[in-house]
């Protein structure tokens, strides 16, 4: 056998193959849950999604490590201010219930 026909019969061969790679991977696709499809959408996405996050945080010139809740009522009672108050939640009800009339 010639090194030509050599090199024919291996590239028909690895054609064979990938049509039967993408015929398994288009019938695993369609037989794919739609749980396991957003699972593996969210695992392809994640790099990305972290990516703008960082750029998000940086937009908005917020650095260092985000604050437990127990942290940030901590730092809210030294200043003054009591966490467990809903006055703001209380108003936004109120004018609410304004508009509603």
């Amino acid at each position: 056998m010639t090194r030509e026909q050599l090199l024919e019969q291996r590239l028909a061969t690895l054609e064979q193959e990938v049509a039967r790679l993408k015929a398994n991977s288009a019938h695993n696709a369609m037989n794919e849950t739609r749980g396991a499809q957003l699972i593996r959408q969210a695992e392809e996405s994640h790099a990305d999604l972290l990516a703008r996050w960082q750029r998000f945080m940086q937009t908005l010139d917020i650095q260092g490590p985000t604050l437990g809740v127990k942290e940030l009522r901590e730092k809210l009672q030294a200043q003054g201010l009591n966490p467990d108050h809903n006055l703001f939640s209380r108003e936004i009800i109120a004018m609410r219930e304004e508009r509603a009339e």
